[in-house]
């Protein structure tokens, strides 16, 4: 069974491949993204193994990003999770203030901090506009 995975099987094509990747991984991977504060990092390294592997591709081929995401036909995931973040955002804001939700949102704690740097909210990585 040494074709047992999709991205390692030789007789796959690239086009099923990013089909299996859209459907199987990046769900994954979006969920991660929405329930943490800071995952751009390992989203985007995450990513791009995966796409380097469906291509066929090494690290040291120095292949870039863009040229990777369109030979897969694969969108850049950051930019659909900021995305859906925002849209979260929006539906959130549109609910009454005594929705839990919202108040989870919107909470601001009292009392003192910890010593050193501050916790990243869920809210940091929207655009100052929502």
């Amino acid at each position: 069974m040494p074709n047992s995975t999709p991205r390692k099987n030789k007789h796959l094509t690239k086009e099923t491949k990013s089909r299996i990747y859209k459907t199987t991984l990046r769900p994954i991977m979006i969920y991660i993204a929405e329930t943490r504060p800071d995952t751009k990092r390992l989203l985007e390294t995450t990513e791009m193994k995966v796409l380097r592997k469906i291509a066929r591709k090494i690290f040291l081929d120095r292949e870039r990003t863009e040229n990777m995401r369109n030979m897969c036909k694969v969108g850049n995931v950051i930019d659909w999770v900021l995305k859906r973040k925002q849209e979260w955002n929006s539906h959130i804001s549109r609910m009454t203030s005594e929705r839990l939700v919202r108040i989870a949102r919107d909470i601001s704690l009292r009392g003192r901090r910890s010593i050193g740097l501050p916790r990243k909210r869920w809210c940091y990585n929207l655009d100052p506009g929502d």
